[in-house]
């Protein structure tokens, strides 16, 4: 269901996540892959969060519409700049 290049950044964000935060989410079954998308949606780090953004983008459409409908992200769950960073 996944296409290449999606499972790619999929396993690039795994490995991020279990190096920096040394946390691993199984055999990416349904309900890791939501576990695995819902940690790295609340992780502050650029990279995990550009990672996600790209395996997103890369997903088929019915894959990026079921994210969006579901409580697994959402809008609270962005990188946020610090307040002097926009000046």
């Amino acid at each position: 269901m996944l296409s290449h290049t999606s499972a790619y950044h999929l396993e690039r964000l795994e490995k991020l996540i279990d190096l920096r935060f040394e946390k691993t989410f199984g055999d990416l079954d349904d309900d890791s892959l939501r576990n695995l998308i819902a940690f790295a949606s609340r992780v502050q780090d650029a990279d995990i969060q550009r990672e996600l953004l790209l395996f997103y983008l890369n997903c088929p459409p019915s894959i990026q519409s079921s994210l969006r409908h579901s409580d697994i992200v959402s809008e609270d769950h962005v990188l946020r700049r610090a307040p002097d960073a926009w000046s």
